[in-house]
Parts: C-alpha cells; sequence; structure tokens
C-alpha cells in the first residue's frame, strides 16, 4: 500500500511579506499507533524542534493519538513560501509552561460584540463581558452552559462564550442566540486573537418557534465593522464568520494528502489528478452565495433525485480536498460546510446547552403523525417540539436519504468548534427525525429508511462517534447508537438463518424497485453499493461488529462479479429483481436473479461482441466488451456508484473478494474522476 509512512503537514505563507514568530493552529488526525500513549506531538523543520502545543482530543483504545489540534510557532517564513513539518512522538514529561489566562487576555484590548435590530428593537450581546464574568466566577469547564474552555496552553488558549443576545434592559431574546469562540495566542501580554462569532436561531423547546428578518452588527475592537441586512435568519439555523484582532494570521495548514488516507479516517482514493476546472470553479463559488443563510453548492432540496455533487461517501468539494487539499479546495470545502448551517436541522438543548439528545429525549421527532403527547420510555417528559405559528418556511431542505457527509472533514483538519458542534448537529437529525417507535426510541436504530439513507445516516453518525473529543457529551451516546444499529443488521442478516441466501438488506423499502411490471421485487444496486461502503467504513473506523457484518453484505457485491450464473458487466444495472412477487420469497441464487432480470441475455454469452450489441440497442448507447452498464463513462453514474461498495467489499474476507475488484478495474471505460471524485474510491490494500 502507497502509504506516507510519518504524519507531515505543509505550512503556507498566503502573504507577501515575510512573517517571524507567526502561529498556525490546524487539526491533525493520526494513524493508530503513531503517537503512543505517554507521548506527545511535536513539528519538526529541518531536523530542528519548533514550538507546539498539542491539545489532544481524541484517543484510539491503545492510548494512542487519534486526533488533536496543533498550534506551531514557525521562527520565520518568506512571503508565499513553505514549509515541510514533520509531526513526530515525544515523551509527553507531564512539565508545563503555564497556560494562556483569561487574565491574559482581559488584559489586552480585545473585545467583540454582536448587535442583532429586530422590527426596531436592538439586541446586544458583548465578549468582553461576558469573559469577565467567567473570569470572575471560574465557571469555564470543558462543555460548559455558559463556557467550554476548547484549547489551553502555553501557545494559545480559547474559551466559547455566548447565550441568547440581551435587550438594552438585560432581559433575554427567546430565539436569538450568540456565542464567541475567542482564540488568544500567547505568550503575554496578548496581542494577536481570533474570534469566530457564531449567530443561532436552533433552540429545541423554544415557544413560537420561527423565521426572524433582521439587520446584524458585528463589531472586533479597532476594525471596521461587518454589516448585513434584512437577513431573514430561518428557524433550526445558524451561520458564523472569523475575525482578527490584532495580528492576523495569514497562514495555511496543508495536509498530506496520502498520509491522511493512511489514517483511515477518510476513505482511500484513486490518485486522481484535479482537472484546473474544478479550481476555477471553487473559487467562483465560494464568491458567490455562500453567505449566511444561503446553501453554496448544496442542493436546495436534497430529496430530490439524481446526482448531486454532495452525494457520496464525501461531497464532491471535501473529495475534492481529500485529494488534492490545495488552499481553493480547502475554501471550498469549508464554504460548503458554512452552508449546512442554513438547514433547518439544528436544535439545541437550552438546558444543557448541547444539540438535542434522544438519550434525554426518546420521543422527540420531526414527523409531525408519529408525535405522542405521553411518551410511553419517559412517562414524565413531553418530547413534543412547540409548533411554529408565524413565519416557518425555509427553502433549503434537508433529507437523510441525500444529506451529504456534514462537516466531518471541515472539523478534522481544522479543531474549530463551530465545525464539531455542525457535526453533532446533523448526527443527531438522523437519529430523532424519525419515528420514535421506528428507531426503537433513544437506541437510534435506523432500519426504518431507505436503504440509502440507512447508509448515508450510518456514515454520519460512524464520522462523529470516532472523531468526537472523548470527553464530549455526545461521544459515547453516538458510540451506543452505531453499536445498536450494528448489533441490529447483524442479528437480523448476520446470525440470522432466515437471512436471504443473496446476502442484500430488504428492510427500509429496499426492496422497493418493480421489475417487470412486478411491484416490490426489485433491488437498487447503487443502494446496496452505499450501504456496503458505509459498513467497510464503520470497519476501518473500528467499531465493533462491523467486520462480520461487511463479510455478510460483501458477499452481494463479490458474487455479482464472480458468479459463474452471472455477467459481471450487469453487475451496475440500476436495478435486479430478486424475487417474483412482492409476497414471494427472495430468489436463492444469482442464477435465478440473472434470468429473471434479463431474459433478453437468455443464450448470450458474458462479456462477448453479441452482448454489446444486444445492450447498444435499447441503450442509445454504444457498448463494447469489458464495459459495463450504467452510464460507464460518468463519474457519478452506476458503475461509479458500484465502485465504492465493491472497495469496501474487496477488503472483507469474502472469497474472491480481491479477484472481483481485479475484474471491475479491468474494465476498458472508466469514469473521469477529475473534476467530480466523489465516487473515486479504491480498497485500502491497493497500490497506486
Amino acid at each position: 500500500m502507497d502509504h506516507q509512512s510519518q504524519a507531515a503537514i505543509t505550512v503556507v505563507n498566503l502573504a507577501d511579506g515575510t512573517l517571524r514568530q507567526v502561529p498556525v493552529t490546524f487539526g491533525e488526525p493520526f494513524r493508530s499507533g503513531d503517537i503512543p500513549q505517554g507521548n506527545t506531538v511535536v513539528a519538526y523543520l529541518d531536523g530542528k524542534a519548533l514550538s507546539t502545543q498539542a491539545d489532544i482530543k481524541a484517543r484510539n483504545p491503545d492510548g494512542s493519538v487519534r486526533h488533536a489540534i496543533l498550534t506551531v510557532v514557525l521562527p520565520v517564513l518568506a512571503g508565499r513560501a513553505s514549509a515541510p513539518l514533520n509531526l513526530r512522538p515525544v515523551a509527553d514529561t507531564g512539565g508545563k509552561r503555564r497556560s494562556l489566562s483569561l487574565e491574559d487576555l482581559l488584559r489586552s484590548g480585545f473585545d467583540a460584540a454582536a448587535d442583532i435590530t429586530i422590527s426596531g428593537q436592538h439586541w446586544h450581546l458583548d465578549a468582553r463581558a461576558l469573559l469577565q464574568h467567567t473570569a470572575l466566577t471560574r465557571s469555564c469547564v470543558p462543555y460548559g452552559r455558559e463556557c467550554s474552555q476548547w484549547l489551553s496552553g502555553p501557545l494559545v488558549s480559547e474559551w466559547v462564550v455566548g447565550g441568547p443576545v440581551l435587550s438594552q434592559q438585560g432581559m433575554p431574546h427567546s430565539h436569538i442566540a450568540v456565542y464567541f469562540a475567542v482564540r488568544a495566542y500567547g505568550p503575554a501580554p496578548v496581542t494577536r486573537v481570533r474570534v469566530d462569532v457564531i449567530v443561532e436561531n436552533d433552540w429545541a423547546y423554544a415557544r413560537d418557534p420561527q423565521n426572524l428578518t433582521y439587520d446584524a452588527k458585528i463589531e472586533v475592537a479597532g476594525q471596521s465593522p461587518y454589516t448585513i441586512n434584512h437577513l431573514e435568519h430561518y428557524r433550526q439555523a445558524r451561520w458564523h464568520k472569523a475575525f482578527w484582532w490584532g495580528k492576523p494570521d495569514p497562514l495555511y495548514a496543508r495536509q498530506d494528502s496520502r498520509y491522511l488516507q493512511a489514517t483511515l479516517a477518510v476513505p482511500r482514493y484513486e490518485p486522481v489528478k484535479l482537472s484546473e476546472k474544478i479550481f476555477r470553479e471553487a473559487t467562483q463559488r465560494i464568491r458567490k452565495n455562500c453567505g449566511p443563510m444561503q446553501r453554496c453548492d448544496q442542493t436546495k432540496d436534497m430529496s430530490n433525485v439524481g446526482a448531486q455533487p454532495a452525494i457520496g461517501p464525501l461531497p464532491r468539494w471535501t473529495s475534492a480536498y481529500v485529494v488534492d487539499p490545495a488552499h481553493q479546495t480547502y475554501a471550498w470545502m469549508l464554504a460548503n460546510s458554512d452552508a449546512l448551517g442554513s438547514y433547518g436541522v439544528h436544535y439545541r438543548d437550552q438546558l444543557s446547552g448541547q444539540p438535542l439528545s434522544v438519550e434525554g429525549h426518546p420521543c422527540a421527532t420531526l414527523v409531525e403523525p408519529a408525535e405522542v403527547s405521553h411518551c410511553p420510555v419517559s412517562p414524565h417528559a413531553n418530547d413534543n417540539f412547540p409548533r411554529c405559528k408565524a413565519q416557518c418556511k425555509s427553502p433549503l431542505s434537508a433529507n437523510e436519504a441525500h444529506h451529504p457527509s456534514p462537516a466531518y472533514v471541515a472539523y478534522l483538519v481544522t479543531g474549530d468548534w463551530y465545525y464539531l458542534e455542525e457535526l453533532k448537529f446533523w448526527a443527531d437529525w438522523v437519529v430523532f427525525q424519525q419515528n420514535p417507535a421506528y428507531r426503537h426510541y433513544a437506541n437510534g436504530l435506523l432500519y426504518s429508511y431507505t436503504l440509502r439513507g440507512q447508509g448515508w445516516a450510518l456514515r454520519t453518525l460512524g464520522y462523529a462517534a470516532f472523531i468526537l473529543p472523548d470527553n464530549d457529551p455526545f461521544k459515547n451516546y453516538l458510540n451506543r447508537v452505531v453499536e445498536n444499529n450494528i448489533h441490529w443488521y447483524n442479528q437480523n442478516y448476520t446470525d440470522s438463518p432466515s437471512a436471504n441466501a443473496l446476502h442484500v438488506i430488504t428492510n427500509g423499502y429496499a426492496v422497493g424497485y418493480p421489475n417487470h411490471g412486478n411491484p416490490e421485487t426489485g433491488v437498487a444496486t447503487w443502494q446496496e453499493s452505499f450501504f456496503t461502503w458505509s459498513v467497510g467504513n464503520l470497519r476501518d473506523l473500528g467499531f465493533r461488529g462491523a467486520d462480520k457484518l461487511l463479510n455478510w453484505v460483501a458477499a452481494f457485491q463479490v458474487n455479482l462479479m464472480t458468479s459463474p450464473d452471472f455477467c459481471w458487466i450487469m453487475a451496475s444495472a440500476y436495478e435486479l429483481q430478486v424475487r417474483d412477487t412482492k409476497e414471494s420469497p427472495f430468489y436463492d441464487s444469482l442464477r435465478n436473479v440473472y434470468s429473471s432480470t434479463f431474459p433478453e441475455m437468455r443464450g448470450v454469452a458474458c462479456n462477448s461482441s453479441k452482448m454489446a450489441a444486444a445492450l447498444s440497442k435499447p441503450r442509445g448507447y454504444k457498448y463494447a466488451r469489458n464495459v459495463m452498464v450504467g452510464y460507464p463513462q460518468s463519474a457519478t453514474g452506476f458503475p461509479a456508484n458500484f465502485q465504492i461498495g465493491l472497495a469496501a467489499a474487496a477488503g472483507s474476507d469474502v472469497p474472491g473478494a480481491r479477484k472481483a475488484w481485479a475484474l471491475f478495474d479491468s474494465r476498458t471505460i472508466k469514469p473521469d474522476y477529475e473534476v467530480s471524485p466523489q465516487f473515486a474510491i479504491i480498497p485500502r490494500y491497493v497500490s497506486k
């Protein structure tokens, strides 16, 4: 396998002038075992150790570092120059210099404030006042309701403070809240602060939830104010904007693509060389329609069918970043991660300050017919959300069957609190929005979704549970939800004597496609592929039971490619018939699947010129030998969809798994992924 052997990062000076003693902060995932327990991380430049602070957020079961937020001070870096850094383990002796404190920050001239004007009434929140209160009460904890300590050390400390905006009389607004993620750089005296200002309209149980139109002004001491007028802030939505006080930080930390993929935190991609077109498009799209309450490149209505650019293990912009972490793709990915804040999936619990949890609200749901006034698993709780009586419509609509991987990689490589919260909101939404009884209340089961919905929801939940900080209140909850789902599938398929012999997932309207006039007799191969990839991803991330489940579901993809009873050219067909009628039992062999789905191919040799000619007539495409069906040249066609499931299946223990991939890889026409790399996934074992 072509793996980068050591964690590395390249720091790029985006400015023209030379910088001296300048810090850069970034998120960094590590391959299991690379930073063993008892070690911390230090950055090296030309063999010399640099001043480094490692805020370790998550660890693997063996105690090695899984994810950390690193701050490194560059002694000098010329304009537009770059510096390659190696990240190495160093014994953690426990001797730490004094962390930068709130008192250090408050001795500086830093301040930031948000002013919101709604129907002529003014509302205000001031960061300095909140920080002073926190310093006085010493109330900041890792995940506090009023103040969260996010980073702490001699090079940088960060505090997140906020709450409802206040009227001139000091009364809190019932819907709008503002948070300030204040990142102060040392050493004291503080001369450099980054503040991320976050505006939310997302309380879960506030009376009369509604869209609110307002004028907003954000002021940072010594700078011109940022203003936005007549913004319609949709309910259950949020937006943010980062500012610098004092000396700015024009550095970019470029990930090493090979090492990033080697950590298993993201999929493994073909060595795609991105087209210049994608870089131009990224720059253009960021400049247009990527502001507050805009959708950027996200799909307006995610329930629309078709090849949306967000669909895939990672969306188009994020997979482009993983393949080539240039600053343009980085900015493109972050812009689209920001845009996810505009969708109405954000439900913050005002009591805890955390996103809503079905463990605390087992009957919460967005399905109106399923709402209950009396929760059978929590007799004294009423989990119904308040009704919207005013303006509640949004032009943006989320959908579990088509939602993108939300802000996961953005948090992975930035370490920003905003993206962590965004990931948590979406992960929780894919659980609680459904019928409480169907999900088994707090168990969070997903089996009632469409099959693609199950796959993408498992992806989102798995990534969140994997990367959340170990002390995050949601970490154990999301891990339990993922494990509950894996156990359910293993119980109902892997370990079930009554499971079908084809190894297809059949619940959640998976067998919902008509074949030859018979309703509910077919499965979509591409949806089975999405689900198989998702299970393989859970296996890569280390979830218990996922390896066993992968071996069960992978057999379908492998057998479509290698069975003598099925022609592999047809493995990427849109749908396959798996039973005679919706009341019939499932076929017990691929021979029956093939003959029932493709009766016109009886007597036609697999992968023959005669088969190519027979395929060309009804499909409007001139097929040749070694070409799979279903838009074979398209980066979002059905062979591309099939690719991700087979890539996961190829790494399973199913007999013939590697042979299946080799055959798939031998096809004559393959997609060109240089503009859309989201399905360009290959098995972990393949050498590039």
